[in-house]
C-alpha cells in the first residue's frame, strides 16, 4: 500500500527530495545552511537514538529518494501523530502521506513521526520532516517572509536589523519541528473526537508548545534574550495579520522569557521540552476555551482590516459563540503593538 502511495506522490508532485539523516544515508553538503541543518539533526540522532530523522527537501532526486523513504518506512508504517484504530489505520495514512505531498508542493516545514518495522534492525520509529532550505534560509528576507506571510514590498520595507537571520531562523524551525515528533513520541498523539474544531484546538496547542521549545533552544544556544528571540514574538503577535490565529503564541513566548536566562541555558534540551509542554498545557482551559478564543480572534482580525481572510466556513461553526469584547480588544492592541515595534510607523498593510 504504502509503495503505491509513494508512487503517486511522485507522479502528483515531481518535486521534492529526501536527505535521509541516519547511519546509511547522509548526502555531501558543502553551504552554511545544509552543514547547520545536517548538525541539528546529528544532535538529534544521538539525543534520541530511537528515532530515525528522514529530512525531506525540494530537488532533483524525487522518485529515487521516494524508494529510499519507503525502503526506511517499510510497507505497513502506522502514523504516531493521531489516534488511529485498525479501521481508519490505511485512511490516516493516505491523508498523512498526502499532507506531506502538499507541504512539499508549498515549501512548508513540516514532521510526522511514523512507527515502522524493526526486522531489518532499524529504528522503530521515524520522524519525516519536510524543510526546503532555500525557502526558508536562502537570506534574511526569505527567512522574515517565511514566518510573516505579507506581500514582499511589505517584507522589504521591514528595517534589515529587525529581520530574521536565516540561521537563526533555520535553527527555530528545525526544533520548532522536531518537537512535534517529539511530543507525539512522549507525550502522545491527537485523540479523536467529534467536537467541533478539535483539529483546530490540538494545532493551536501545539503550536505553543514547538515555538516555546524552538526558543528555549535558540536561547540555550545563544545565552541571552537576543534580536532574533524578540523579532519571533513580534511576528508571532502579529500572526492575525496572517489570518493565522493558531499560531498566535506570543503569550506563551512570554511565559517562556520569565524564566530567568541562566535558568534556560542551565537546562538541557529533555528538560525544555518538558517545560515547553508545561507553558502549552497551561494556555487554554480546554476546548470551549479555544472556541471563545477564536470567535474573539476573528472579530479582531476584522477589526485590523483582514476580515475577507475569515472563511465562511469559519464562521458559520463560530456563529453561536460571542466574542469577549475585552480580549478583542487586547487581540487587536497586541498586533498593532507588535507591527509598529517590528517595523516603526513606515510600514503599512
Amino acid at each position: 500500500m504504502f509503495t503505491c502511495v509513494l508512487l503517486c506522490m511522485a507522479m502528483a508532485a515531481m518535486i521534492s527530495c529526501v536527505n535521509v539523516q541516519n547511519e546509511s544515508y547522509t548526502h555531501e553538503k558543502t553551504n552554511p545552511s545544509d552543514t547547520l541543518l545536517n548538525e541539528k539533526i546529528e544532535y538529534y540522532r544521538h539525543l534520541y537514538p530511537e528515532i530515525a530523522f528522514l529530512i525531506l527537501q525540494c530537488g532533483d532526486e524525487f522518485i529515487a529518494d521516494m524508494i529510499t523513504l519507503e525502503m526506511v518506512l517499510g510497507s505497513q508504517p502506522r502514523i504516531m501523530d493521531y489516534e488511529n484504530p485498525p479501521e481508519i489505520r490505511e485512511d490516516l495514512m493516505y491523508v498523512r502521506v498526502e499532507r506531506i505531498r502538499i507541504m512539499l508542493e508549498s515549501h512548508m516545514p513540516s514532521a510526522s513521526l511514523f512507527k515502522v518495522d524493526t526486522t531489518s534492525g532499524n529504528q522503530e520509529y521515524v520522524c519525516v520532516l519536510s524543510i526546503n532550505l532555500r525557502e526558508v534560509a536562502a537570506d534574511s528576507i526569505h527567512a522574515t517572509s517565511h514566518l510573516l506571510d505579507l506581500p514582499q514590498d511589505v517584507i522589504q520595507k521591514i528595517p534589515q536589523d529587525m529581520q530574521l537571520p536565516p540561521n537563526d531562523y533555520l535553527a527555530f524551525v528545525i526544533d520548532h519541528e522536531v518537537y512535534h515528533c517529539l511530543k507525539s513520541m512522549y507525550v502522545g498523539p491527537q485523540l479523536m473526537s467529534y467536537k467541533e474544531l478539535w483539529g483546530g484546538y490540538n494545532h493551536f496547542l501545539n503550536e505553543q508548545g514547538a515555538d516555546v521549545y524552538a526558543l528555549g533552544m535558540h536561547i540555550k544556544t545563544r545565552g541571552e534574550v537576543s534580536l532574533f528571540a524578540k523579532n519571533i514574538l513580534r511576528i508571532r503577535g502579529m500572526a492575525l495579520y496572517n489570518a493565522d490565529p493558531d499560531h498566535l503564541t506570543c503569550k506563551a513566548l512570554k511565559q517562556l522569557l520569565n524564566v530567568p536566562i541562566d535558568d534556560i541555558t542551565k537546562m538541557s534540551a529533555y528538560e525544555i521540552f518538558d517545560l515547553a509542554n508545561s507553558i502549552k498545557d497551561s494556555q487554554l482551559s480546554g476546548h470551549d476555551a479555544y472556541m471563545q478564543y477564536l470567535a474573539s480572534a476573528v472579530q479582531a482580525m476584522k477589526e485590523i482590516g483582514m476580515a475577507e481572510h475569515v472563511s465562511e466556513d469559519l464562521h458559520n461553526k463560530l456563529k453561536d459563540i460571542q466574542a469577549d469584547p475585552e480580549q478583542v480588544r487586547n487581540l487587536v492592541t497586541n498586533a498593532r503593538r507588535c507591527l509598529i515595534e517590528l517595523s516603526g510607523d513606515e510600514l503599512e498593510l
